[in-house]
């Protein structure tokens, strides 16, 4: 069952990221490396995913708080760059 639900969570992970046109293998390597912007979305997806939305509202989710956080230009995230 565990392993039914890890292959669950994996998928929801990998369609999201291809969703917003990346490469899963680059994404996760920027994620054990811990890159700001990987770091970010992976809280969103692990959130999203914990949540129980589905694929297309994630994917919907994100492309909005995505947009929120890049065109507020008064809040910085990524304070290293």
């Amino acid at each position: 069952m565990e392993s039914h639900l890890h292959h669950n969570k994996s998928k929801f992970v990998i369609v999201i990221i291809e969703s917003l046109h990346m490469k899963a293998d680059t994404f996760m390597y920027n994620l054990a490396h811990h890159h700001p912007y990987e770091m970010l979305l992976y809280v969103w997806i692990n959130k999203l995913y914990t949540k129980g939305k589905s694929i297309d509202d994630a994917i919907q989710l994100i492309y909005k708080a995505r947009n929120i956080l890049l065109l507020n230009k008064g809040h910085i995230v990524c304070n290293d760059y």
